[in-house]
């Protein structure tokens, strides 16, 4: 038997332990593979280490092993999620055998970094990332980053005043955080955790264990979009954690610059605040700073975002012990009147809410009872069984903390996510009452886009087929309640079948006598204009009819209007004066699209209806004729109202009773649509980086940075929110000729730059051609730019060769 340098013999129940690890591995492996010309490279580790370190003996050998490597790992394409995992777990588990010398160590090392960093070039940093040390916060690190603007949230929080009630707080923890959510431009493939029960939260937290968790751009502009506030954590934990509580409580000015810090970073990035979480033992002679540090942080966030929060985790108390209390008590009062709320641990009683709230006394919904989704010693069980929790909080006139609701996509709750996470989340609704209304202004507008898709759609044309994944990408997302008109049932679910804008819309599944209503939107949103300009689209293949139902709040009276197409069967009774049917007319008001690509109706209409208020918003769907009368009823009778989902069995079934209708978009707004021709983009100019890969190929790398110049008037509501990046290239590519006139979708961005890392050509290419598509706040996409050209004449470039570049350049006019 062969064996590693200075180990000896291997016992057979060790090899055959040790070959079960590696098979756990190899499972791994081939749920999250790489690309296979980068990860090829992991090939001499493998024979060099692998086939050292363990000699195949009874039953697994050690080409068994190479080969769940080789095959499952280099044969694959994408590593994703294997990177940071199997890192982990590569380590925990090699640590642990004896055989293991130093030089092993080090190769699997220097192994694991080559995957990390060609996994980063295949999506292109920057990537969000956490702050470990004290030292990298106090220097600013990511505040001086020359990355920092992909890092921000592009999304300010709009102000809401909040009212005096229970308030839910989401706190994310999926796989220690950092994970398909980490790459800020997005990334290839849609697997990844989405949260669209927005309406629901009143304050999200991004989690994870290392020292400062930043939230990822995604979320902070996904929860900002939904007027929810998004905070970081700042934790210490265990022995590790004390000794940076005596570095940063060793004086009053250490804290105060640690505080200010963070909240500057807090600030900077675009977050509301920080969930402090000190899960370690304190010393006595420093609980003063840690009251100090903790008061400063609150001041400095609330000086500069003045709805910020700070909210103190449930752990030390105030004679410096680690002992949770469950509960607000005279053990950790001091801690609770120096910060904006406390998140208590999660092993309470039912008692304990009432005795919370009696503690806080006027702040008594700023009490948060924790409950543990995986059900780890929390009250009610965890699981789907949450709300048992939540009722008791409720009652005990306090808020609740839901910790890890991602527990039902990282447990593969059947039947599907979508099902399973609805599920659950209805559970919830039952028993706590809605955060907010959405949307609160004008202009609005929503493609109902998750933050991942199949495909990408710009108003019906489908411009990339690749699945895809960021969070920057999601709308308003809405309810879904169904209120059934007929004894038919009538279902609701998102769909990626389909898309009219991004890469999601809304599917509607019922039968020949179908009439129902969806809520999609609860709002209250004031119009102090003449005219409303509204427009949606339904999918030229719809079985079921479609229409839009506005309710109209306007003096003392209450108005339905119905926006419908020319012809349709819709009969208003005489009696009902309450109720508007707006037609849009087949010349002026109805645009067909429909071609190969591009198989959706627009449906547009304008409405004079004067100073009103803009109170819910419904589809409306029926196969033949529409019962108005009693679609008013339902509308004023919301206790009939029932909630239902697709399910697979629906779905997929063959029956020719079930018919299915698409809703791709809607947008409403005081002013009509913008010129298409706006706006003006310039573009600051780039440095690409060239490397010569191989004979027949090569890379670039450069970050495309760019500005706007209103060069005409534009909707004063309208502003500029999102950028599609597109890229053709002049030469020949794979022996055909790629022309200007057909860019190719490259990705979204949310700020003005855009990172390109790596990007493979053929090496025959001569000049790259990069176009910038802008898209406004009310869905519509701009003029796309003349191309800003990166060339690379020679046939063999140099590392980090500096090219030229033309194109319109950035001047002093551009904001």
């Amino acid at each position: 038997m062969s064996s590693c340098r200075g180990t000896g013999q291997k016992s057979p129940e060790f090899v055959w332990n040790s070959c079960k690890k590696f098979e756990e591995l190899g499972r791994l492996c081939s749920r999250f593979p790489h690309l296979a010309s980068q990860i090829f490279r992991f090939r001499p580790f493998v024979a060099e280490v692998g086939l050292d370190v363990i000699t195949g003996s009874e039953g697994a050998t050690t080409q068994e092993i190479y080969m769940y490597f080789s095959v499952r790992v280099l044969r694959r394409r994408k590593v994703r999620v294997f990177i940071a995992e199997a890192r982990r777990r590569v380590f925990a588990i090699l640590s642990k055998l004896p055989a293991i010398c130093s030089c092993c160590i080090w190769r699997i090392q220097v192994a694991t970094a080559m995957v990390e960093s060609a996994a980063e070039s295949e999506y292109g940093s920057p990537v969000a990332q956490p702050i470990d040390t004290l030292a990298d916060l106090a220097g600013q690190k990511l505040l001086k980053s020359p990355v920092r603007e992909f890092l921000e949230g592009s999304v300010p929080l709009p102000l809401n005043i909040e009212a005096k009630r229970p308030q839910l707080l989401v706190c994310h923890d999926y796989k220690g955080g950092y994970q398909e959510d980490k790459w800020v431009q997005g990334r290839k493939g849609m697997e990844g955790y989405v949260l669209w029960h927005w309406h629901l939260v009143d304050v999200f937290v991004y989690f994870s264990h290392s020292l400062v968790t930043i939230p990822p751009p995604g979320w902070i502009n996904a929860g900002h979009k939904h007027g929810v506030p998004v905070l970081g954590t700042f934790i210490t934990e265990w022995a590790r954690g004390a000794s940076v509580c005596r570095e940063l409580l060793a004086s009053a000015e250490t804290c105060c610059m640690y505080a200010s810090q963070l909240a500057d970073l807090a600030y900077g990035l675009g977050f509301d605040g920080w969930l402090v979480n000190i899960e370690n033992k304190v010393d006595t002679k420093d609980l003063p700073r840690l009251h100090l540090f903790l008061q400063h942080l609150r001041q400095c966030m609330h000086t500069l975002k003045p709805n910020s929060d700070v909210i103190w985790y449930d752990a030390v108390t105030d004679e410096g012990d680690l002992d949770w209390q469950n509960c607000l008590n005279e053990k950790n009062r001091s801690f609770f009147a120096v910060s904006d709320g406390l998140f208590t641990n999660y092993t309470w009683s039912e008692g304990m809410a009432k005795l919370s709230a009696n503690a806080a006394g006027e702040r008594n919904f700023e009490v948060y009872m924790g409950v543990d989704v995986f059900g780890r010693n929390t009250f009610g069980g965890g699981g789907f069984d949450c709300d048992k929790a939540l009722k008791v909080a409720r009652e005990g006139e306090v808020s609740a903390a839901l910790f890890a609701p991602a527990w039902v996509y990282e447990t593969n709750q059947p039947p599907s996510f979508e099902i399973a996470q609805s599920r659950w989340w209805s559970r919830i609704e039952d028993c706590w009452p809605i955060a907010r209304c959405s949307p609160i202004a004008l202009p609005f507008f929503t493609d109902f886009n998750r933050g991942c898709g199949t495909r990408v759609a710009v108003e019906g044309k489908e411009v990339s087929t690749q699945p895809w994944f960021n969070l920057s990408c999601q709308n308003l997302q809405p309810i879904l309640k169904v209120i059934a008109l007929s004894e038919s049932p009538l279902e609701v679910s998102m769909s990626h079948e389909a898309a009219y804008s991004g890469g999601s819309c809304i599917k509607l599944t019922g039968s020949d006598d179908s009439q129902g209503l969806v809520l999609l939107y609860e709002c209250n949103v004031p119009v102090k204009t003449r005219e409303i300009h509204t427009s949606y689209c339904v999918h030229v293949d719809d079985q079921l009819h479609i229409c839009i139902a506005l309710i109209i709040h306007r003096e003392s009276s209450r108005i339905v209007v119905l926006l419908v197409e020319e012809g349709s069967q819709v009969q208003v009774p005489s009696t009902l004066k309450n109720c508007v049917v707006q037609q849009a007319t087949r010349k002026a008001d109805l645009e067909t699209l429909n071609s190969e690509s591009n198989k959706w109706i627009v449906r547009k209409h304008v409405l004079e209806l004067g100073i009103c208020a803009l109170s819910q918003i419904y589809a409306v769907t029926y196969s033949h004729e529409l019962d108005v009368k009693k679609l008013i009823s339902l509308v004023e009778d919301n206790t009939l109202t029932t909630r239902t989902l697709i399910t697979d069995s629906v779905a997929g079934s063959k029956d020719p009773e079930i018919l299915h209708g698409m809703l791709g978009h809607l947008r409403i707004s005081t002013e009509r649509e913008h010129d298409r021709e706006l706006p003006n983009i310039v573009f600051e100019g780039c440095e690409p980086q060239w490397t010569q890969k191989s004979e027949a190929w090569k890379s670039v790398s450069l970050t495309l940075r760019w500005g706007l110049v209103q060069m005409h008037s534009s909707p004063g509501n309208c502003q500029w929110v999102q950028y599609h990046v597109y890229i053709s290239k002049d030469g020949e590519s794979r022996g055909c000729s790629v022309s200007r006139g057909d860019p190719e979708f490259l990705g979204v961005s949310v700020v003005k730059a855009f990172s390109v890392q790596d990007l493979l050509i053929s090496s025959s290419c001569t000049m790259l051609n990069f176009h910038v598509q802008a898209h406004c706040t009310c869905g519509l996409p701009g003029a796309l730019t003349a191309p800003c050209i990166v060339s690379n004449s020679n046939s063999n470039p140099s590392s980090h060769l500096d090219s030229d570049i033309s194109g319109p350049v950035l001047n002093k006019h551009a904001v």
